[in-house]
């Protein structure tokens, strides 16, 4: 059986398990983490919990354990967009991508840009909250704080974060000095981060209107080929939990 923290996530295996009910939707990560606890405990080896990194392992709050899974970036939609996502997403929006290779990694290579430099701030910002205990306030509209396509004002959009956090202990000069001593990396940018950032570049750059980030997640978990599933990472251990417990949780 494999649990997983919610509905979308069991979306993404509905149709690669045996049957549906060996994906059981735990209602979110700290019960998750919990019930993996308990398990460990009870030695209940028939289980595997995949569970969203949410930056616990580069700050060490989480270790990989026994029956435990977990992703490979910041959480699902991370990974999913990292094994394969964009291009598949970009090629089923922007049509002038269809008849030329060049001009498609041309367009994947800025829309991949100009997400993740709005996406990796907001992810240091949420990595300094995350070690600080205050809630990371995410709403923002991203327009107000790109100068060109290609350039983000950092300073303003941390401003903006830093003002819709009212219960930040820090001062904003603290907060944007924190945020600048962690590494620029992909790992750093949440999925849903990602997906709303991406929203916003495909209607200011691209012209693409009636695809919010809600719609733009769904199709993310929808469209995933067999190859990409078969090479993310989070599937490649859980074949190899599968080998070493003798157990067949995924449809071969």
């Amino acid at each position: 059986m494999l649990v997983v923290e919610g509905p979308h996530d069991k979306r993404v295996f509905l149709d690669r398990t045996l049957a549906r009910q060996q994906v059981i939707v735990s209602g979110g990560r700290k019960l998750l983490l919990a019930a993996h606890q308990v398990a460990q405990q009870k030695n209940v080896d028939r289980l595997l919990f995949l569970a969203d990194c949410d930056y616990d392992i580069p700050l060490k709050l989480l270790t990989p354990a026994k029956g435990m899974v977990i992703t490979e970036h910041a959480d699902l939609e991370a990974d999913l967009l990292a094994c394969g996502g964009w291009n598949r997403l970009i090629s089923i929006l922007i049509p002038e991508t269809l008849d030329d290779d060049d001009r498609f990694e041309e367009i994947v290579s800025q829309v991949i840009f100009r997400t993740t430099a709005l996406a990796e701030v907001v992810g240091r910002y949420r990595r300094v909250a995350r070690v600080h205990a205050f809630k990371a306030e995410t709403d923002v509209r991203y327009g107000k704080y790109r100068t060109s396509k290609d350039n983000v004002d950092e300073d303003k959009l941390a401003r903006a974060l830093w003002q819709n956090s009212s219960d930040c202990p820090l001062n904003f000069a603290d907060l944007v000095a924190k945020m600048n001593d962690i590494d620029r990396t992909y790992d750093n940018c949440n999925g849903h981060d990602l997906v709303a950032a991406l929203s916003h570049v495909l209607r200011e750059d691209f012209g693409l209107r009636g695809h919010d980030a809600e719609s733009l997640e769904t199709l993310l978990r929808s469209s995933i080929s067999d190859r990409d599933f078969a090479k993310w990472s989070a599937v490649q251990r859980i074949h190899r939990w599968e080998q070493e417990n003798g157990f067949v949780l995924l449809a071969r």
